[in-house]
């Protein structure tokens, strides 16, 4: 159909050389060495969800709304 060109999308920008070897804590924000597999301040392991889970009674409660 002719010289149409495709929509190119923005190429996505890698994290800065600065942050390489760290990751921050979930739950205090400390920031941790990567060799780290728990916070050095909280210890709480590294991943770790800060959702609190769904409990008995949280369902309950949904269940009367």
């Amino acid at each position: 159909m002719g010289d149409k060109k495709s929509p190119t999308r923005p190429k996505r920008q890698s994290k800065p050389s600065s942050d390489d070897g760290y990751w921050d804590c979930s739950v205090c924000t400390f920031r941790n060495s990567a060799e780290a597999f728990k916070c050095m301040m909280c210890d709480v392991r590294k991943g770790t969800s800060t959702r609190k889970p769904w409990t008995k009674f949280s369902k309950l409660i949904i269940s009367f709304l």
